[in-house]
């Protein structure tokens, strides 16, 4: 039972954005202050120091982050005044326009880029390089998307740059090498998994197609 009211936050979170009742940005605040009332008023925890210390922890942690996006912005829009991506283009679709061949050298790509660069930077940098080859190869946008989020989401996972495997050493104070050891197992089924979705559209493309009637 106490832990019901925490358990709501998610609840608000995806329902309100889903719904329709509010923008990514209005939802996130609504959410952050409904936290901070349940933590001040029912479960008596927070402090004002506490909150203090949790508003200076979150400045410091979003002022780096988007120094890493204002830094890919830049870098991205570098790339496009080079005609990078029109340069990729051509270069992926000499070497085949098979949607299948593209869609391994992608995955190689984003599998080496996501161990050194964090989600959003490789999603502002990377993102706009692949699309346009792989889509002009006949490969669904859809699909295309969800194969460069699970990379990521597998690129925060290894190392020696994965930001998870560094916050869940850091949550559980050990150390990197213990965490790597309990992940190895863990590498396997998400190969497969990501095979399954980058060879097999349906599994990915099919919510979307009904939703939208294609």
């Amino acid at each position: 039972m106490p832990a019901i009211p925490a358990m709501l936050a998610p609840v608000i979170l995806i329902v309100g954005m889903l719904a329709g009742y509010f923008t990514p940005t209005e939802i996130a605040s609504v959410t952050v202050f409904y936290t901070l009332a349940i933590s001040y008023f029912y479960y008596r925890e927070l402090t004002l120091a506490g909150m203090y210390d949790a508003a200076i922890e979150t400045i410091r942690a979003s002022s780096a982050i988007l120094l890493i996006v204002a830094v890919a912005a830049l870098f991205g829009w570098i790339l496009s005044v080079e005609q990078v991506p029109q340069i990729m283009t051509e270069w992926m679709l000499s070497i085949s326009k098979n949607p299948y061949v593209l869609l391994l050298i992608v995955n190689l790509l984003l599998i080496i880029v996501g161990m050194f660069l964090d989600s959003t930077t490789a999603i502002l940098v990377i993102a706009p390089i692949i699309a346009k080859p792989l889509i002009a190869a006949g490969v669904d946008p859809v699909h295309l998307g969800m194969v460069v989020v699970f990379n990521l989401m597998i690129g925060l996972l290894t190392p020696p740059m994965g930001l998870a495997l560094f916050l869940v050493a850091d949550i559980a104070q050990v150390k990197m090498k213990d965490v790597l050891r309990e992940m190895m197992p863990y590498y396997l089924p998400l190969g497969i998994t990501l095979l399954l979705i980058t060879y097999v559209p349906w599994i990915t493309t099919w919510i979307p197609r009904m939703v939208l009637g294609n």
